[in-house]
Order: C-alpha cells, then structure tokens, then sequence
C-alpha cells in the first residue's frame, strides 16, 4: 500500500465572514454536550482542540524570534561527529575554533555533512559537559541527562511514572512564560511539544512547567499529527456552537470563583490547574476570530502503528509541516521535538538500537556498531537540515521566517554509554538572533569533575565546559533578562581531591564572537 506524505501546499483561509471547511476529514462541528464534557463541565476529562489566533507583528512590530528545540537520545559516536582541520590543536584543553562557511561537505564530520547547506547558519558546540547530571544522586545515566538538558539542574526525585522527575522547569517553558508575557495576545499554544514515534513517552519526561504552587509538573507531547493539526487548525468557522463557547467558559471561571474558598489547599490546587486551563480554552476560542493563515493539508495515515520506515516518512514531515506553520502563522513561538530513534532497518541495523547498538558504540566498538550509531546521528541531522529548509522558504518581512529562528539539536547524552562530557551540541540561527554563525567553536576540557552528590570519593580527570550558560543565552535571545538557569554553581574536584565552585551562571560569551 502506498503511504501518502504530508502535502506542504496551502490554502488561504477565508475570513470569519466567509466560513468553510479546508478539510474533509473532520466533522464541522462540536455539539454542546460535547463541548460542556471537553470544558469540564459535563463530568469528561478535559479535551478540547485548540484554536489558533490571528497573525501579527512582534511586540515591537518586527518578526518575533522563535525557538525550534530537537531532542534525541543516546548521544552520537564522538568521532564521527566530532570535525577538525588539519591544523587543529591536538590538545583536548586547548579552546579554539574555526570558519564553516569555506568548507566543502566532504570536510564535514558524517554525522555532520547532513547540515552543510546550513553552515553559514550554523554554531557547533563541542566540549561542553552536563555538570549537573554528573553530580545528580537520582536516575540513571539516562535520567540525568534528560533532566540536565532541559532544566539545567538536578532531579527532584526518581520515580515518578519517570526515572527522575524534574525540580524545576524546562527552559522552553521558561521561554512560553517569557512570551506571552511580552505578548498577551499569545495563548497556550505559544509552545508546542511535539514528538514522532508512537508511544508514550512516559518512561522519561523531557518537558515541565509549573503548577500554581511553584512545582515542577509534566508536560505531555503530541505524537499524533492529526491530533496536533486538529489543535491549531480546528474546523469551527460557520459552527453556531462555537459562538457560544466563550460564554459558556466565562460562566465556568465565575463558577470557580465562587467555589474555590469552599476546598482544602490539595483540592484548591487542582482547581486552579484546571481554571488555567478553562481560562487558555477561552482566550483560544477568542483569537479564532482574527485568523487569517496559510495551513498545510494533511494526509490521512491508514498504515497502521507499528514503527515502520513508511510511518517515519510520514510523520517527520508532517509535524515539521504543523510546526512551520504555527511558528508561520505566529500561532507559536516555541516548538520543540522528541524525536526518537528511526526504526532500526533504515539505519542499516537489526534488533533492539539501544541495547545492541547505543550501549556497544564505545571508543574501538565494532565497525557495524559504528556505522548503525553513525547513520542515527546523520538521521537527526536531517531532520534539523529539513525544518531550517522549511523555515527559510517561508517569506517574512523581506526575508524568511528562518532569519528569526534559532534551531538547537541537543541529545540527553554524550554517548550511548551514558557518559555526560563532550555532549554534542548544534545551532542553527538566522541573521537576526544575536549570534555570530558560521562557526565551529571547539571548549577545552579545562572543567574539575562534579563530586557526584553523597559520594565520599571522588573521581579523577578534567571535563568539558559548562552547558548551562547556553541555555541562558537561548532565553536572553527570546526576551528573557534572567543571568542563570538550573543550579547557579557546583562543586567540582581536581585530580588529587581539592574542591572548587564552579559557576554556572551568566551567557555563554563565545556564541556572540
């Protein structure tokens, strides 16, 4: 059977005084029982589509800059990733760096060569380190990455349906507070959380907000790309129900109001979730009134859920489609990808890639071990390759979309033996982000080891650079003014046991040139 992809064409959507459908596959209206059971009226879960808002300026009436976020695990095969010159220091304490832009693709690394077209857009980031997750006394090597990569600090305990559940949120959350308090106008859906493989992702948890009470609490992510198209492009123009929607929203927050000092601290914290939430659903169904948006055409998928080579090819460019069309549209601001492991056959392999091929990829592994964990890396690659081709070829103010966009490809590891130094970091940003591009920045191993937490020994050797001050040169570039993100410091031990205060705080000077 022949799998349809995702179609990139378009069409124009008419305005509110001119309703139709642009898609056949869904129904053209939410009857009201339904809709008082997705606001929590009726007794249902909570489950609404989301509506999405209508295209406008930046606050400064200007393009707003984006974030695209792609996750992978298992880190990559270091040499295959790694690039050096010919006159490249040799030392692994030495800093240095060199221009992209002059090099052919057969200079690039192989897990590399995939971004080549992209190297004048492109800042490499090797030699930093996860210093926290080195240190963090929950999880496994797994666990600690994941937590690392995207709060910048420790676990708060380690189980929790995950293997570390996070103390405190992820920077993309951070960075959706960020902008919709510089923007009002922006929603929930000023972040999206994407993935592509079918599962459910609960074994570890790579996003987390806040709840009302300060602490940390999961974020899901969407693997399905109808459900993520019915979210930001849901069929309500002509449906006499969805005009009373904000009325019936109003009335539940009124009814909140009154009920809220009747209930323990415990019952008064859901409740607050749950009005947040009401109070999103209703700011949604009132920005549908102003859109005015280009939206893809997505293609039933009929294929099964197996993971297959056939619904890979399907979902990665389709929730690239969805993505560059809410960050387009400036429906969102942020969206970020948990990408997965391709299915093991296209990365010339068989059998299980975590265990027979991740775990057994250390320095002087097999060549067939090299080359399966090689083409995963070249596989991620591509796929950020894809989304800054989407991007650029999307017009915006004299330019493209891409020009105020900043990609960043991280993974929860340096190398699939669990190890949290030299972990591969990529950037992709356009001319108007604050970075200098087009370059290969290479950071000493220069960095005391963290004394892992509640250990009496301590361990020997020097490591990468601290990763958590690009993080907070990400944030600053999205408008946030914080210096640090995560733990502000950590302490690490020379070989021969004395201690030192590493900081952590402050952006990463050398993005900027």
């Amino acid at each position: 059977m022949k799998i349809k992809h995702a179609d990139i064409r378009s069409r124009r959507r008419s305005a509110p005084s001119s309703p139709q459908s642009t898609k056949s596959t869904k129904s053209t209206a939410l009857r009201r029982r339904q809709f008082l059971q997705a606001a929590g009226v009726g007794g249902a879960s909570l489950f609404l589509p989301s509506i999405s808002r209508d295209s406008h300026a930046g606050p400064n009436d200007g393009p707003p800059c984006r974030l695209v976020v792609f996750f992978h695990e298992h880190g990559v095969y270091y040499d295959s990733w790694k690039m050096r010159l010919p006159n490249s220091p040799a030392s692994d304490q030495l800093d240095f760096e060199f221009g992209l832009g002059n090099l052919s693709q057969a200079e690039f690394s192989p897990i590399l060569a995939p971004l080549h077209a992209h190297r004048d857009k492109m800042i490499v980031l090797d030699g930093l380190a996860y210093l926290t997750a080195m240190s963090d006394p929950y999880g496994d090597g797994h666990a600690k990455g994941w937590m690392t990569a995207m709060t910048g600090n420790y676990a708060r305990e380690t189980y929790d349906e995950v293997k570390s559940h996070a103390l405190t949120p992820s920077f993309d959350q951070v960075i959706k507070q960020i902008v919709r308090a510089e923007d009002p106008s922006l929603t929930d859906l000023a972040s999206l959380e994407y993935g592509i493989r079918p599962w459910d992702g609960t074994f570890h948890q790579m996003h987390y907000g806040l709840d009302p009470q300060g602490s940390a609490i999961k974020v899901p992510h969407v693997v399905d790309p109808a459900a993520a198209f019915a979210t930001l492009f849901p069929d309500t123009q002509g449906d006499p129900v969805a005009a009373a929607r904000t009325d019936v929203l109003a009335r539940a927050a009124a009814q909140y109001e009154q009920l809220m000092p009747r209930l323990s601290s415990e019952d008064q914290t859901k409740l607050e979730l749950h009005r947040e939430l009401i109070a999103d659903l209703q700011n949604r169904v009132e920005a549908l009134e102003n859109l005015v948006c280009d939206e893809p055409i997505l293609e039933p998928w009929n294929g099964g859920w197996e993971w297959t080579p056939e619904m890979y090819g399907y979902r990665l460019p389709a929730m690239l489609d969805l993505a560059s069309a809410a960050l387009s549209c400036r429906i969102s601001r942020i969206v970020s990808f948990q990408t997965d492991v391709p299915p093991i056959s296209m990365l010339g392999g068989a059998g299980d890639y975590h265990h027979d091929f991740a775990h057994q990829s250390a320095p002087g592994a097999g060549q067939d071990k090299v080359d399966v964990v090689t083409a995963q890396g070249a596989a991620h690659a591509g796929q950020v390759a894809l989304m800054a081709d989407k991007l650029a070829a999307i017009p915006e103010d004299g330019g493209t979309v891409m020009d105020n966009t900043i990609i960043l490809w991280i993974s929860e590891l340096a190398t699939g033996g669990h190890t949290h130094d030299q972990v591969p970091v990529v950037m992709i940003a356009g001319k108007n982000t604050p970075f200098a591009t087009g370059r290969y920045l290479r950071f000493g191993q220069t960095t005391p080891r963290p004394v892992p937490q509640g250990q009496a020994w301590y361990p020997e050797g020097l490591v990468g650079q601290p990763y958590n001050p690009l993080l907070v040169s990400v944030i600053q570039a999205m408008g946030g003014e914080q210096n640090h993100f995560g733990r502000k410091s950590i302490t690490g031990t020379f070989p021969g046991g004395d201690t030192v205060e590493i900081g952590l705080t402050g952006p990463m000077t050398r993005l900027y040139g």
